[in-house]
């Protein structure tokens, strides 16, 4: 699971202002990738670094687009959830 700390640290974000939507955001990153996976990460006794980073991925992407105006081309999420579950396929489970 990710931590506050060190995905503020990935974002590259200093004080404590955007709290609440890095947690926020987080929480949305595991859940995609629950989904993805098909499974919950506390299934893991470890959490690989594959899992791990395109956690962060969604993170990112999530935080960096989220004022992106219609007319603005930006990072599609569709791409970045291509990406995600191309990373997460090797750990995916057949069905829930």
């Amino acid at each position: 699971m990710l931590t506050l700390q060190e995905t503020k640290d990935f974002l590259r974000l200093d004080g404590d202002d955007e709290d609440a939507l890095v947690s926020s955001l987080i929480v949305t990153a595991k859940e995609l990738t629950e989904g993805v996976l098909r499974r919950k990460l506390t299934e893991f006794m470890e959490v690989p670094e594959t899992v791990h980073q395109a956690m962060l991925i969604v993170v990112a992407t999530l935080y960096e687009e989220r004022q992106v105006a219609k007319d603005k081309s930006g990072v599609d999420i569709k791409e970045t959830l291509d990406l995600v579950r191309r990373m997460l396929f090797a750990y995916r489970r057949e069905v829930f």
